[in-house]
């Protein structure tokens, strides 16, 4: 038996708010949104990202709290061009072990690294 990674689950306090940042931010799209399930699933990424407001099932997180995961894109420049309209806080740095990241934080004060990869 084989597992694999369904979703990574992004507590948020404005659903309508979080999907547009995700889409408009890192072009990504809302393939399924619930307004009363306080859920929304997003595709254009490699693995499955889900948005969810706390205590309407979709789990109990807390926003703004530390990730503890991290993405990956090709090309951190661009990207940076893309979502720094939405993200003003949003920088590349260049890490002690040579790698380069994208620190950003959403609308919630969800921090978000993007490694530079592929």
């Amino acid at each position: 038996m084989t597992l694999g990674l369904a979703f990574l689950k992004i507590p948020v306090t404005n659903l309508a708010r979080a999907v547009d940042f995700y889409c408009q931010g890192f072009g990504l799209t809302a393939d399924f949104v619930s307004d009363e399930y306080g859920w929304a699933q997003l595709g254009g990424a490699d693995i499955g990202l889900a948005l969810y407001v706390p205590g309407k099932g979709g789990g109990d997180g807390v926003p703004g709290q530390d990730r503890d995961f991290h993405l990956v894109a090709l090309d951190l420049d661009a990207l940076l061009a893309q979502v720094l309209p939405h993200a003003p806080d949003a920088m590349i740095a260049t890490n002690d072990d040579g790698s380069r990241s994208l620190d950003v934080t959403d609308p919630d004060g969800n921090g978000l690294r993007i490694m530079e990869g592929g």
